[in-house]
């Protein structure tokens, strides 16, 4: 980060402060020399992809579907791509655990008896706090936390064998164990028989605990499953390895405020 602040103008061009308290600047980086600097630090270092993949397969197949009428240049506004990178090492960076919320299904008997094949299962605290407590407390396991409104259950995974003939089998092992894997396979699609889930149909993310507990709490849904997050580093390492994590399963933070860069892609625009 010390090399990027070294080729940026003195004065940043742009100032905000987000609802979250984040203050976001950015400076602009226009003197060519500084330029073929940044372009030499880049060159050979991988770029992983963790948040936005739909948003850069879009622009792919609409660069495509643009050079398909002809007449398009090198320096076409569509053959480029905004894009945020952090170095993995950034002190500052963290990925938010995304909690699932269900809206058409229930914690019945039958299915904490099944939670109980693959999970120690325990009551917690029905509260944000409580749950976020033993979650905290279980960073090193598959946890997970339940809450349906009245009560709150904890389960931690038995076996992680327990879950390799349940979960997809075109994954590797590293990825049918991750928690948000075996939230998907095993609870949702085996345990509680969830089917299809369609975002904001029957199934909510949220990041925060206590946004969920309310939620269940106001109606809007009837259980919360609340997750622990994955760490960055493991993040890149499976997407080296060319494989597809669940939807909403990081949200990297902090992140550029919305609206705070923009580019025109128009047919006619030039870089």
């Amino acid at each position: 980060m010390a090399f990027l602040q070294e080729v940026a103008e003195t004065e940043p061009i742009i100032q905000v402060t987000d609802s979250l308290q984040v203050r976001h600047t950015v400076w602009r980086v226009a003197d060519p020399e500084k330029i073929r600097q940044l372009q030499a630090w880049l060159s050979g270092k991988t770029v992983v992809i963790t948040d936005g993949h739909h948003r850069y397969e879009s622009a792919l197949a609409y660069r495509d579907e643009m050079r398909g009428r002809g007449g398009w240049t090198q320096d076409s506004a569509f053959n480029f791509h905004l894009c945020y990178m952090v170095p993995f090492q950034e002190e500052g960076l963290r990925v938010l655990p995304t909690h699932r919320l269900l809206r058409e299904f229930k914690l019945t008997s039958r299915a904490m008896r099944d939670f109980e094949r693959f999970f120690d299962v325990s009551e917690v605290e029905p509260t944000a706090e409580g749950l976020e407590g033993f979650l905290k407390s279980h960073l090193s396991e598959h946890a997970f936390g339940v809450y349906d409104g009245s009560k709150a259950y904890s389960l931690t995974l038995k076996h992680e064998e327990s879950v390799y003939d349940f979960v997809r089998a075109n994954v590797s092992k590293e990825v049918r164990i991750f928690d948000v894997v075996i939230l998907r396979d095993i609870v949702f699609k085996c345990i509680l028989k969830t089917g299809k889930l369609n975002m904001d149909e029957n199934i909510l993310y949220v990041r925060w605990t206590r946004e969920a507990v309310e939620k269940v709490n106001r109606g809007e849904a009837s259980i919360a499953f609340l997750v622990n997050p994955i760490s960055a580093q493991t993040v890149a390492e499976i997407a080296q390895q060319h494989e597809l994590l669940p939807e909403k399963s990081t949200d990297f933070y902090p992140k550029v405020v919305s609206g705070l860069m923009m580019m025109d892609i128009s047919a006619g625009e030039k870089l």
